[in-house]
């Protein structure tokens, strides 16, 4: 079994495989992902199923379909959904569990079968538009941002690199080509060292690399701040951004209207499902945005702000 202490140390050993974009994609996924999972807050769900799966639900499937198991306890858990109605919302779901019994589930009553379980969606998306297969959840903006951060991230780390060596070593012996290497490694972890071997010094000479300054460095890290803010920024959370000082109110709440769309239509159609929820298992169950992202929060932070400053200017 692989140790806290080993996976630290193989990192640590690794750490400057820079093109490892894949490694990036990962890190990146899953902190979009914890991020995405904090938006929402629920109260009075049944014990049985824990918020994080319910909003883990929404946002890689688009919809949760909870359900009475076997025991009698609600539960909430990966399903395929298919069959629809006139409306082409699917009405009936299927799933596979190691622990509990599989179950066609039904989500309306119909003259064949009684509803035993309850669809839930993450917007007004839903799965599908007109039974063409549509994406309501948030799973392929995640992934597409993973990307993006990974990417960016390999493409500065090798920078960053080369702005401590600005040419590539060539050498015409393979001990040449190995003192070289050893050189460099130290050079790549931040390191000095010197070549004192005449032999090295007479076989070695460099390519230029290019042109490499500090202040290229800065671009790579306004985009990251930049793709992080627009991730935000498309799952309708506001961020406080450096905006000049002369914006307009007009602008400050044509801007909110603009990034707080999608957080709300989110948090509707949870509202929405849960009142069916409540309904079929008997709950109170309620969801509200987390205070962190919560757009009521940003207007009494701006018009404290107003205030203040026309109380300053009197």
């Amino acid at each position: 079994m692989k140790t806290i202490a080993s996976t630290i140390k193989t990192s640590l050993k690794n750490m400057y495989d820079v093109a490892d974009v894949s490694e990036g994609f990962k890190y990146w996924f899953f902190k979009f992902l914890g991020f995405a999972l904090s938006i929402f807050e629920y109260e009075n769900l049944p014990e049985s199923i824990p918020s994080r799966e319910l909003e883990l639900l929404f946002i890689l499937q688009g919809y949760a379909t909870p359900f009475y198991d076997n025991k009698g306890y609600p539960v909430a858990v990966p399903t395929n959904i298919y069959g629809y109605d006139k409306y082409y919302t699917p009405n009936t779901g299927t799933y596979g569990n190691a622990i509990i019994p599989t179950k066609t589930l039904y989500f309306q009553n119909n003259t064949e079968h009684k509803q035993n379980a309850v669809l839930m969606f993450n917007n007004d998306i839903h799965t599908n538009v007109f039974y063409l297969r549509s994406d309501g959840a948030l799973l392929s903006l995640i992934q597409r941002y993973a990307r993006r951060m990974a990417d960016l991230e390999a493409s500065e780390n090798i920078y960053t690199v080369k702005t401590r060596f600005g040419n590539a070593p060539v050498g015409s012996t393979d001990s040449v080509r190995n003192s070289i290497k050893n050189f460099i490694e130290k050079i790549r972890i931040g390191k000095f060292d010197t070549i004192t071997d005449d032999s090295i010094i007479n076989c070695f000479r460099t390519v230029d690399f290019g042109n490499n300054t500090n202040e290229n460095l800065m671009t790579f890290a306004t985009a990251r701040d930049k793709i992080i803010e627009q991730f935000f920024r498309d799952i309708g959370v506001k961020m406080a951004n450096q905006k000049k000082a002369q914006v307009t109110s007009n602008e400050i709440e044509s801007d909110e209207q603009l990034l707080l769309i999608s957080i709300d239509d989110m948090l509707k159609t949870r509202e929405q499902g849960l009142k069916d929820f409540n309904a079929f298992f008997h709950t109170n169950a309620t969801v509200k945005i987390n205070p962190k992202y919560n757009r009521a929060n940003f207007t009494e932070s701006k018009t404290e702000t107003e205030n203040k400053g026309g109380a300053e200017n009197e």
